[in-house]
């Protein structure tokens, strides 16, 4: 298990332009302390490329949550309680859907999902940009990816939560994605 890291007086200022709303120190914390959260997800999860996206949705909740936040001194402890939650949730999650191993029934086949080709960029763009480009999508596009990317929940359970044919779902899904590859200017 990682030892919680050590926070410099420098780091109790990043965390604090951070908090002030200072998205470059933001940014800082996220490629300073992204592979620890990662380590600890995998500990969990056993799937790097899969802590590897779980990280960002840690990040997402240290964003949302930095303003409460007073402890800078245990700032690694802090970030381990979120990462160990995280992990916690999504295990709790696999294990309701009980879903075989390799049993993607209802997800999009991995063509029409992800390539390791748009692994590698999304791990390129900064957390700015990723919740930039989520914050511009509509509100039914926003919940729509939320539920699956986040929830991990297949296109058949969003059909049922949210009463939208499957075909709308796996479309706006597919648009989307091209429209934030356009704007990102990826190719």
């Amino acid at each position: 298990m990682s030892k919680n890291p050590r926070i410099t007086s420098e780091e109790v200022g990043i965390i604090k332009r951070a908090q002030a709303g200072d998205e470059s120190a933001f940014n800082i914390l996220f490629h300073k302390y992204k592979g620890f959260v990662e380590n600890i997800l995998f500990q969990y999860i056993k799937d790097m490329d899969e802590a590897k996206d779980m990280a960002n949705f840690v990040f997402l909740k240290v964003y949302n949550n930095l303003s409460k936040f007073t402890k800078y001194d245990s700032f690694g402890g802090w970030l381990r309680i979120l990462t160990n939650r995280v992990a916690i949730d999504y295990l709790r999650t696999m294990e309701n859907k009980q879903v075989a191993l390799g049993d993607d029934v209802g997800r999009l086949p991995a063509t029409e999902t992800s390539s390791s080709y748009e692994d590698e960029i999304v791990n390129r763009l900064t957390y700015k940009q990723l919740l930039s480009e989520f914050n511009k999508l509509s509100e039914d596009a926003r919940r729509i990816f939320e539920l699956y990317y986040k929830d991990r929940m297949t296109v058949e359970e969003i059909s049922k939560a949210l009463r939208i044919p499957t075909g709308t779902i796996k479309s706006t899904l597919s648009r989307t994605r091209k429209r934030i590859q356009k704007r990102l200017k990826i190719n």
